[in-house]
């Protein structure tokens, strides 16, 4: 492949990109370590319904050492460590390295199972439903109260342990004082299951059956993505053994949830404590793709709850942190699904309390890990830029230096520092002082004959174009939508056939160009079908012609209808929003051949076009089998189906129609 080799560049440092007078993200230094090794306890923490939750804490120096400490939390629904049934080995889900760092410092680290997951007890009502907040606040109080605990508790975690971060800080439990949410939604509806409006398939048949294992406790050593179950935190045979407390798998299917009454390798009888924790499990609604696609509105109860998406995320959180004066630091990905969430979160919280916000250039995943460790999964975008020093390790100094001003209240300047940082793709690290950048300039970019892209007047006209519903945004299995991208060798751009797409394209840029903030999209069309969906992509065009996938966005024409206000009163910036409740769904909103302008916002992005590349918007009505295809167009959810029917569109160009905008940032000078 020649795209890599078209668009990189030299190596990244920070010296040449940090502003004068500002911190350089790179070269900032950690306060020497306190401590040479740590120790692991293990608990059962009551909640207030008396459901026990389990802990693993690994606190600093050696086994029996005294002292009080303050305390990370990482609370999710995974394990908090796993272990191997044939060899007895216990592995934590966090890096060992990461622990070893934390507790260097002189922080506790306690990692904690949700209700419903591994060893903990109870059921969960409904995958991200509001009893984790509230279990989440218990389990705080509980660790702020242990003998070995100072009072003062932050929480780190990506992804769900992100959202669960959010969840328990607006319960203002007291001794939370600060949370590092990193890779999490804000509106979870428009980013994770529907985003606008279409239903993408892939993050809900990985993430469902990934959490139901763990729930399980599924011994599946050889699978794809190795599980193993998590440790029992009760030895109750005594025998120094945590291995033997799991029961037999006596059909070898990996689970011992089906084979009926309990039995062990020692043959000891027990009271069965990490047995009938997992059966509870069995009742556990998480969230299948078949329980998604029954709740297609943002208003829609979910798996036969009366909870909604509305109610569950982002809910009344918001206003409640925004009071609570708890630290918040986010950080995304600009490639993730929740890249718009994570600078929704920011600038809903900025200048109410503590906020800060960064953006990185990977998918759903982190920076990586000197240390090797795979937890760590950038994806390829750092190696495209050349940049070997962005690594785990900068982020942990990071981190260290945010809890270390906000959950132990030293004075070392952190909260002097700008509150965003930014990784420029093409530049490296920068600070600015607001999200969305004050000096952007709007520049638009109209659809012109010839399938041109023009800062100018267009041409009044129109394109037809014959969609393709097999059109796919997978880069060699990779997209922003499946969990590939975080370990991807190579960017994404296209490999399905170019006539599955609407092209436009600029001229050849006279001058590099850096777009940061939102992208917004204008499409004036109609179609021979009454329903559609829409796929806009922003991509970068090298003079090879070779192209890489900048951003995208996605809106179903039923909710081409825009709406005041945005997913939640506190959202900012203003960007098109359709509401997506049952009554925002307009059927069959092109048919007797209806012209409709559909207005969506791209995800977030920072990103600079190099002088003599092209600029170049794309369309398409799929992006399969990602997301799923209109139930209007293809009842099967199958390309190839009887029935299936591809549109053939419209396009209307001429002034104040078909159109993109781009925040373009001029060079600070």
């Amino acid at each position: 492949m020649r795209t890599t080799a078209a668009f990189l560049l030299l190596a990244v440092g920070s010296s040449a990109w940090a502003q004068a007078g500002e911190p350089d993200f790179l070269e900032q230094r950690a306060p020497a370590a306190s401590f040479t090794e740590w120790h692991r306890t293990a608990h059962y923490a009551p909640t207030s319904d008396g459901t026990q939750l389990a802990v693993t804490v690994y606190l600093p120096g050696a086994a029996k050492s005294a002292g009080r400490y303050p305390v990370l939390l990482w609370y999710h629904p995974g394990h908090r460590e796993s272990i191997d049934i044939k060899t007895g080995t216990i592995r934590p889900t966090m890096s060992p390295s990461d622990i070893a760092w934390f507790t260097s410092h002189g922080y506790a680290v306690a990692i904690a199972e949700m209700r419903g997951s591994g060893a903990s007890h109870g059921t969960r009502e409904l995958d991200r439903g509001p009893q984790i907040a509230r279990d989440g606040e218990d389990l705080v109080d509980w660790l702020a109260a242990q003998g070995w605990s100072d009072g003062k508790v932050g929480m780190i975690g990506a992804s769900y342990q992100g959202f669960a971060q959010y969840a328990v800080a607006s319960q203002w439990p007291a001794a939370l004082k600060a949370i590092f949410p990193e890779i999490a939604g804000f509106d979870d509806y428009s980013s994770m299951f529907h985003p606008g409006g279409i239903q993408v398939v892939a993050l809900s048949e990985t993430a469902s059956t990934s959490i139901r294992r763990d729930d399980l406790n599924d011994y599946l050593p050889d699978s794809a993505r190795k599980h193993l179950p998590s440790v029992p935190v009760i030895d109750e045979d005594g025998d120094g053994e945590l291995v033997d407390e799991i029961p037999i798998d006596k059909n070898g299917n990996g689970s011992f949830v089906d084979d009926g009454p309990p039995t062990y390798a020692d043959g000891r009888k027990r009271q069965d404590i990490y047995y009938k924790a997992s059966m509870a499990h069995l009742q556990n609604r998480n969230l299948p793709v078949e329980w998604i696609t029954a709740a297609p509105f943002r208003d829609s109860p979910i798996a036969g709850t009366p909870h909604r998406y509305i109610d569950l995320d982002p809910g009344d959180k918001p206003q409640s942190i925004a009071k609570s004066g708890i630290a918040v630091y986010s950080r995304g990905g600009w490639f993730d699904y929740h890249a718009r969430d994570t600078l929704m979160w920011h600038a809903a919280l900025a200048g109410k309390t503590p906020s800060r916000v960064m953006m990185a250039p990977v998918g759903h995943g982190g920076l990586p890990a000197e240390s090797g460790d795979a937890i760590y999964r950038s994806g390829p975008y750092l190696a495209l830029f050349g940049d070997k020093v962005s690594t785990n390790e900068v982020m942990n100094r990071e981190k260290l230096a945010f809890f270390d001003r906000y959950v132990k209240g030293l004075a070392n300047g952190f909260d002097r520092r700008p509150p965003v940082l930014l990784y420029v793709m093409g530049k490296g690290w920068r600070y600015e002082q607001t999200w969305p950048i004050a000096r952007a300039k709007p520049l638009r970019l109209a659809l012109a004959p010839g399938n041109q892209l023009v800062s100018g007047r267009s041409v009044a006209g129109e394109d037809r174009f014959e969609t393709v519903l097999a059109a796919s945004s997978l880069s060699k299995g990779a997209n922003r939508w499946n969990f590939a991208l975080s370990t991807a060798k190579e960017p994404m751009t296209f490999y399905g056939p170019p006539q599955s797409r609407l092209k436009y394209l600029t001229a050849p840029l006279a001058k590099d160009t850096e777009v940061t903030g939102h992208p917004l999209v204008a499409l004036t069309l109609s179609s021979d079908t009454a329903e559609t969906d829409v796929f806009a992509y922003l991509e970068d065009v090298a003079p090879d012609g070779t192209s890489l996938i900048v951003t995208e966005g996605q809106l179903r024409a039923n909710y081409h209808r825009l709406k005041p206000g945005g997913p939640h009163p506190m959202a900012k910036p203003s960007l098109p929003w359709q509401g997506f409740a049952k009554t925002d769904y307009q059927p069959a909103p092109l048919a007797d051949g209806r012209k409709l302008t559909l207005r969506m916002d791209m995800m977030p992005t920072s990103w600079v076009f190099r002088k003599g590349h092209r600029i170049r918007l794309s369309f398409a009505a799929a992006d399969w089998p990602s997301f799923a295809l209109h139930p209007g167009l293809s009842p099967a959810n199958d390309p190839k189906a009887p029935g299936t029917r591809a549109p053939v569109w419209t396009v209307y160009r001429g002034p104040g129609l078909s159109a993109i905008t781009l925040p373009v940032v001029p060079e600070r000078k």
